[in-house]
């Protein structure tokens, strides 16, 4: 299931949850409405309690298929929908840098021997669509597409055979970067954490539709140009590796986003004369097998 958090521009600004389907963006509320359920679904709830109300909304999906009532009755209208951060409020945002081989060469790297951790904080988290304003003190933006994992259940001490029971589901970030700014300490935060700079979505795709996570493509596009192009089967660390270690250090919570590394072509690995950063009106796109593409147009 492909789970959306948006609000229609049109009727109201209250965030709603979307299911996308062949047939387009389906309502959640008011499918539910529709056939009696009279039960409020939110990101927030579906990931705390994903067992009981995914099960609920597969339900509800095979009602309105066996209805004779007409699908477009819940679609949303392309033109109204504003689509918002998949995940709008978690405890935790992690990353994992240097994890895909040809992006450690790239940057003339020593191979880590764990996973190299930084943090983003919420003030980061932008929308599908939405607009990266430049802050006054960019210089050198850089684009990074990721493989994004969204923790479902409390994960502490997990072993990595069992990780895959606390996963909710899988989205893309851009985990943008001022190289200037990162470079004025040995602390990467301030350069990862300017405002809006981890883009995710346009969905979660829940745990169930992705079989294999080992061999997923991972593109970037800067106005239609191909500027990453890489496969998750690079990574060094892979997904139950880089959380069961987060596990047995600090505690992960439902919501809480991974960011798991990017794939070789980011602009500070290329010559000095051949850095061109990131400026207005940039179209970035990220897109990720399995799970669709993240678009973001710089300010």
């Amino acid at each position: 299931m492909k789970l959306v958090q948006y609000y229609n521009k049109a009727s109201t600004l209250t965030t709603q949850l979307g299911i996308e389907t062949p047939h387009g963006l389906i309502n959640v509320a008011k499918l539910s409405n529709y056939f009696n359920k009279n039960k409020e679904y939110t990101m927030e709830s579906v990931i705390k309690n994903s067992d009981k109300q995914l099960r609920e909304l597969n339900d509800l999906i095979k009602q309105l298929d066996s209805s004779e009532i007409e699908v477009e009755t819940f679609i949303e209208r392309k033109e109204q929908v504003a689509f918002l951060p998949v995940v709008q409020n978690p405890e935790k945002i992690i990353c994992v840098g240097m994890n895909y081989l040809a992006h450690v060469k790239e940057m003339d790297g020593e191979i880590p021997l764990n996973p190299i951790l930084y943090n983003k904080f919420n003030n980061t988290l932008a929308a599908h669509k939405q607009e990266i304003p430049l802050p006054p003190v960019a210089r050198q933006v850089d684009y990074s597409a990721e493989l994004v994992v969204v923790i479902g259940q409390e994960m502490k001490n997990v072993q990595k055979e069992d990780v895959f029971d606390y996963i909710f589901g899988y989205t893309i970030g851009n985990n943008f970067s001022d190289r200037k700014v990162q470079r004025k300490s040995s602390q990467w935060m301030l350069g990862k954490t300017l405002d809006y700079f981890a883009p995710i979505g346009p969905n979660i795709v829940t745990k169930d539709e992705i079989s294999n996570l080992d061999n997923l493509y991972v593109t970037l596009k800067v106005n239609n140009e191909i500027v990453q192009n890489g496969n998750t089967k690079d990574m060094i660390f892979d997904i139950p590796s880089i959380l069961s270690y987060l596990s047995k250090h600090l505690t992960l919570k439902p919501g809480d986003l991974i960011f798991t590394g990017t794939p070789k072509g980011v602009i500070l690995a290329k010559p000095a004369d051949e850095q061109n950063w990131l400026s207005q009106n940039d179209l970035v796109e990220a897109t990720i097998s399995n799970i669709g593409t993240l678009r973001n147009q710089i300010k």
